[in-house]
């Protein structure tokens, strides 16, 4: 196996206007890794995965390297990056609310597979989520939440993705859809994909994650083993109510 990175940055800097929000030396995703990168709001972890995409809502100044299997990437624009098989599924949005769940699906153009990356059916897609199957000729906009994840993530595949990047997928999920929507994720690590996960619901996270990243003012402050980070006290006490001994 390959010990090249399937995502890796380097001198990783993301500024709006004065204030540096990410200053990240190194990070890296190995292939079939499931990472999850957590921390309060406004850590910078949306800014995190935004900035590996090149995407941004503003217009930060943003310098350092970004490579998808070694390959140099921070020059391309981000539907350059798209094409090259990374993808962002920003909460629930990559939906059309004017479509069926079918159409959705259905609507994806040409889609580039081999050198790791493999394009989901639609069969399997609603193998992974049999509700999207049982609401399959239902619009976008008529789905919930979760459903709207459960999509989003099923078209990211029909993609033929060579990474994934997650950004809070639990946001407004019941608990129940949560550990359904991260289990499938761990399955399709499971079965090759690579994946960085942004979450916010830190005690979910930890149980499907094959490391943990604690970000901090847009830094690294802590980082490894999900086993070794649940016993970090900056996580046990911030973020799963446990007293550090």
């Amino acid at each position: 196996m390959s010990t090249t990175p399937v995502i890796e940055a380097t001198d990783l800097k993301v500024a709006f206007g004065g204030n540096l929000a990410l200053n990240l030396p190194r990070l890296a995703v190995q292939e079939k890794e499931l990472v999850g990168v957590v921390g309060a709001n406004g850590a910078g972890k949306s800014t995190l995965v935004n900035a590996l995409l090149g995407w941004s809502r503003g217009a930060p100044k943003v310098s350092g390297n970004v490579r998808l299997d070694g390959r140099e990437i921070s020059g391309l624009e981000t539907h350059e990056r798209v094409n090259s098989g990374l993808l962002l599924i920003p909460e629930g949005k990559l939906v059309f609310g004017q479509l069926t769940v079918e159409e959705n699906l259905a609507a994806l153009g040409d889609v580039k597979v081999g050198d790791g990356r493999r394009a989901y059916s639609v069969d399997e897609v609603y193998s992974l989520f049999p509700r999207l199957h049982e609401r399959r000729h239902h619009l976008g906009s008529q789905l919930s939440g979760g459903e709207r994840q459960m999509l989003g993530i099923a078209r990211a595949l029909r993609l033929g993705p060579r990474a994934l990047l997650l950004d809070e997928p639990s946001i407004g999920l019941a608990p129940r859809l949560v550990s359904t929507v991260l289990e499938t994720v761990r399955s399709l690590v499971n079965s090759g994909l690579t994946v960085l996960l942004v979450e916010q619901n830190v005690r979910a996270a930890i149980e499907v994650v094959d490391r943990l990243i604690l970000l901090e003012r847009g830094r690294i402050v802590a980082e490894g083993p999900a086993a070794a980070m649940r016993d970090d006290p900056r996580i046990a006490e911030a973020y799963l109510g446990a007293h550090a001994g």
